[in-house]
């Protein structure tokens, strides 16, 4: 007698079988992590990309015991390093399996599979971790996010449709794309700096409501948001509007014509006056309506800044002056009448603060080293003096009260 094949034993089997495949499948790809393994705190840790080994990686530093521990290890280039918020994951950009940049996902912990999130030709840049389960990330001019598991990638601003429907929006990319942005603590907003021909222009684009607010210009724009949700600004020759500006949907075409040649216009203006103010940069924070509340003037021009997270001390660096008697860190506060404080007098590529805003790291000549904000004590070379250093995020996890 034939032995039956469909059965409800044999059925049973079967999805069984599919269970334990599909769940190696899903294990795999997660990097085959051991059960209850996790990832260990990297509170008080740097991760750093560096070539010390030969080829470029990312590694880890603890800024106690000065312990180094490679994080990677692949033929690709991996740059632009931001934590999650918890401080378990990490976020790059690398030319893995290619030679066009994605953005990509690790653990933050050592030999742990690395997972390109972006799949596209089109170079990926300043990935991060903002506002809510998404990753947010600049692709060709335009602001995109994407969900931690791979799925869900949109474009945020400007999308087809924003250009299509608002002439204002289409105006205002006539000559470039986004060059910078940011996104709010809620997730809400996108801060982008749009190039222009003669300047860069501040904007805010309120997604869910399709609300776009100018703010000002510069030939060149950096920016940040503070954990209280205002956001702090700094204008290399130029400044913000006297008001910001708010650019309505048009209610019809006629409208919409109308509102991007005024725009136009108003560029143009801008962008003269960005060019007479060569050298000049200032510091401008923003109360929560976007108002100019508060304003730190900076006699020469620096490279970029980083606010501490405790909102209050904010740390200018430069390596860009010719005359280098402008390089290095200078240190300083809004609520202070007191002029900045040089606490660095080299180049300086690049910032990070301790979560405490107690210490901050940074890059300089190759190295990465780390210094007390007082300025009481020579900086340590985390780095070690090996390979060139570059990239560095200081880990937002706190260590446990014991």
């Amino acid at each position: 007698m034939r032995p039956k094949l469909f059965t409800l034993r044999n059925l049973i089997l079967l999805l069984m079988a599919l269970a334990i495949f599909g769940g190696l499948a899903y294990w795999g790809s997660k990097g085959f992590p051991l059960p209850f393994g996790g990832v260990p705190s990297t509170a008080g840790k740097i991760a750093f990309g560096s070539d010390r080994d030969g080829q470029p990686e990312i590694y880890l530093v603890d800024t106690t015991t000065k312990e180094i521990t490679r994080l990677t290890n692949s033929e690709a280039r991996e740059a632009e390093i931001a934590f999650s918020p918890d401080g378990q994951h990490l976020t790059f950009t690398s030319n893995l399996g290619g030679t066009v940049r994605q953005v990509c996902l690790t653990e933050a912990a050592p030999d742990r599979k690395v997972v390109a999130l972006t799949r596209t030709q089109s170079t990926k840049e300043l990935p991060g971790f903002f506002g809510d389960d998404h990753l947010y990330f600049l692709d060709s001019g335009k602001v995109g996010r994407i969900k931690t598991d791979a799925s869900d990638a949109d474009a945020i601003f400007p999308t087809v449709e924003g250009k299509h429907e608002n002439k204002a929006i289409a105006a205002l990319f006539t000559e470039g794309g986004v060059t910078r942005y940011t996104v709010s603590p809620n997730g809400e907003s996108v801060v982008a700096a749009i190039r222009r021909d003669r300047c860069e222009v501040l904007a805010i684009y309120e997604h869910d409501t399709e609300t776009l607010v100018l703010l000002g210009f510069a030939q060149k724009l950096h920016f940040q948001y503070r954990d209280d949700g205002t956001l702090v600004a700094l204008f290399q020759a130029g400044g913000p509007l006297k008001q910001p500006m708010q650019i309505a949907a048009p209610k019809n075409e006629e409208e919409g014509a109308m509102i991007a040649s005024q725009l136009e216009q108003l560029l143009g203006e801008l962008g003269g006056q960005a060019e007479a103010m060569e050298g000049q940069s200032v510091l401008v924070h923003f109360d929560p309506q976007f108002a100019p509340s508060g304003a730190l003037p900076i006699p020469f021009f620096v490279d970029d800044f980083a606010m501490a997270p405790d909102g209050k001390t904010v740390a200018i660096f430069s390596s860009s002056d010719a005359a280098k008697a402008n390089w290095g860190i200078f240190v300083g506060s809004f609520a202070s009448q007191e002029p900045l404080q040089r606490l660095v007098d080299k180049p300086v590529e690049a910032l990070t603060w301790s979560p405490d805003s107690t210490q901050f790291a940074y890059i300089s000549e190759g190295s990465l080293l780390l210094s007390p904000v007082s300025g009481s004590a020579a900086p340590i070379n985390l780095s070690q003096g090996k390979g060139t250093a570059y990239a560095p995020a200081w880990s937002p996890a706190k260590a446990s009260k014991k």
